[in-house]
């Protein structure tokens, strides 16, 4: 039984760093993220980080929320006010 977990979870994982390979990326300006990446149709965002590389896929966001995350002055003040902790996501290492 523990062999089938560990096998979906990595499924999982793969599945998901494999699509987010496939969402272009923008490099931003921000101390905290490199880039950031969105498909509208499955409204999923992409925040690589800057300091680790680490890659966060994002579900169930709007166009709206990526267009203001894009706006914003700072990239790193809206992605832990608006963002963080408030999209279920991926973790992508």
């Amino acid at each position: 039984m523990k062999k089938i977990a560990w096998i979906l979870i990595s499924l999982m994982v793969f599945t998901a760093a494999a699509f987010a390979a496939d969402i272009e990326m923008k490099s931003v300006k921000s101390s905290l993220i490199d880039k950031i990446g969105y498909d509208p149709a499955a409204k999923t965002l992409v925040v690589q980080m800057n300091n680790s590389s680490d890659t966060y896929t994002y579900e169930g966001v709007s166009q709206a929320v990526y267009d203001d995350f894009l706006a914003a002055d700072s990239k790193g003040a809206y992605f832990v006010e608006h963002i963080k902790g408030k999209f279920s996501h991926d973790k992508d290492e």
